[in-house]
């Protein structure tokens, strides 16, 4: 997961998770976001809350290191869902949870845990990525659990954990970490673990399967028969090649705590833990690259070179599009987060990637470029601070949603939000020959549009470009925004971050 509040001084090589500390007041930072937003504890007495999710009727599941699912009533009821038997030494425990694109028909949930020692993990086997049914009295029966990914090292920190679908709801990435052995580049001494860049394990990468555990056929290394392989243990530098693990989407890794798929460009954010000097965010535009650890932490360290030595060569190191220095003292374990389109929220903070860092509690954002693959350069921003932040989602409301690791679920919204649009873009304003959006992408049909000539329909689905009279001038997300009055609004998908208590503990070396 994220680096956690460790036991011993810097410099250590291994951090375990403390008994949750006093929860740290949340705050917003002064100016804008303090004027702009407000914030209530949502859900509370959550343990060591890891991760949450919402379902489509407006339920949250919530995940807690130590095993336990609960279920979040829409009526703010807690009902204890069931719990798995999980090893909780240092980082590892119940760590992520997703649900299935199909919950509505089938109510599947997937979950990301360490299997402990009396329920048959071994430090070679501990992680899994499971299935279960989630039962119309809140329950679930672990027992019932299928399997879909294993063989999955935790022998100490480093962890992982992190879950996501694909745009298209075909596919489940998972974020593992790299098992520790903690060291930073550092030329000409050579790394202390070559998980990361070795490919046939797990550890150290993103992966990527279909939703009933299957592996994709346009996975990278689907049709390769000869790749690094990984040594016995995570500082035994590669040997010769063998066979991949061909659920392996991309690599170097360090840990790649949480992870978020951008609904409009598909491309995958991922917030990965850094070592000494570095945190970073990544944006993978597609699978099958080397993102560059353990050679690289952050754009620093061995030459980008380097990652050309792994087979197969998919070339150069791949920098983060961000990277946040220890040097600064206020982040040392990132929590990756998610970009708020949501209509309902004020121009000025719509559309902006929010994150945070685990150990210090504080959240900022970064303005991304016009193609949502990278970031403005010099445009973070302080957002405010809040616990222990380890999981920033998006919810139904338009809410940003933060859990924090002191058993918390915390809401942050506009105090004054905008009127998100009611027509959300479902039909045409302008008569039929000005329509100039891409074809297929159109949500009004052949003469159904109701407008006078000249108003025209000028975007993708749910860009509506109606007159005052529809409701607004340039409803761009589908969720169809506009200001009082008719003034510009553009809302994508509904976004909400899940609130997070205190105390993941940060993993130090």
């Amino acid at each position: 997961m994220a680096r956690f509040l460790a036991t011993a001084a810097l410099g250590s090589a291994l951090a375990v998770f403390l008994a949750a500390p006093a929860p740290r007041a949340q705050t917003l930072a002064t100016g804008a976001p303090a004027d702009t937003f407000a914030f209530t504890t949502h859900a509370t007495g959550l343990g060591q809350l890891t991760d949450f999710r919402f379902l489509p009727d407006g339920r949250i599941v919530l995940v807690s290191k130590t095993g336990e699912v609960r279920i979040r009533l829409t009526d703010g009821t807690l009902v204890n869902a069931g719990s798995f038997p999980v090893d909780t030494e240092s980082e590892k425990g119940l760590l992520g949870v997703e649900v299935h694109p199909s919950f509505a028909t089938n109510s599947t949930l997937f979950f990301y845990y360490s299997r402990s020692d009396g329920s048959g993990g071994t430090d070679l086997d501990r992680h899994r990525i499971v299935t279960l049914v989630l039962g119309t009295d809140n329950k679930i029966d672990v027992t019932k659990e299928v399997i879909l990914v294993r063989n999955l090292r935790g022998p100490a920190n480093h962890d992982g954990g992190a879950l996501a679908l694909s745009k298209d709801g075909t596919k489940l990435l998972i974020g593992v970490g790299d098992t520790g052995c903690n060291k930073s580049p550092d030329p000409p001494n050579p790394p202390g673990n070559y998980f990361g860049t070795c490919l046939t394990n797990g550890n150290g990468k993103i992966l990527r399967i279909n939703l009933d555990g299957t592996i994709p056929t346009d996975n990278p290394l689907s049709s390769e028969t000869a790749v690094t392989a990984c040594g016995t243990s995570c500082g035994a530098a590669p040997s010769g090649t063998a066979a991949p693990r061909k659920d392996i989407w991309a690599w170097g890794l360090r840990n790649p705590f949480r992870i978020w798929t951008d609904p409009v460009t598909g491309n995958l954010w991922v917030g990965d833990v850094g070592e000494g000097s570095w945190e970073e965010i990544d944006v993978m535009t597609t699978g099958g690259k080397h993102h560059g650890w353990p050679w690289r932490e952050g754009a620093h360290g061995w030459p980008a070179t380097k990652c050309t030595e792994t087979v197969p060569n998919k070339g150069n190191c791949v920098d983060p599009v961000h990277e946040q220095a220890h040097a600064s003292g206020s982040v040392t374990s990132i929590t990756g987060g998610s970009i708020v389109d949501h209509c309902s929220w004020p121009t000025a903070f719509r559309g902006l990637y929010y994150f945070g860092d685990n150990a210090t509690g504080k959240m900022w954002t970064v303005q991304p470029n016009g193609a949502r693959d990278g970031v403005v350069a010099g445009s973070q921003k302080d957002f405010g601070s809040v616990g222990s932040p380890v999981s920033i989602r998006p919810g139904p409301d338009g809410a940003l949603y933060v859990a924090s690791l002191g058993g918390r679920l915390i809401r942050f919204a506009p105090k004054a939000p905008v009127t998100c649009d009611t027509d959300a873009g479902v039909t045409d304003t302008g008569t039929p020959g000005t329509d100039t959006g891409t074809p297929g992408t159109d949500t009004g049909t052949p003469g159904t549009d109701t407008g006078t000539p000249g108003t025209t329909d000028s975007g993708t689905v749910g860009d509506d470009a109606g007159t005052p009279a529809d409701g607004g001038s340039g409803d761009e997300g589908g969720c169809g925004c506009s200001t009082p009055g008719g003034a510009t609004s553009s809302g994508l998908a509904v976004l909400a971050l899940a609130g997070l208590a205190t105390a993941f503990v940060r993993r130090r070396r």
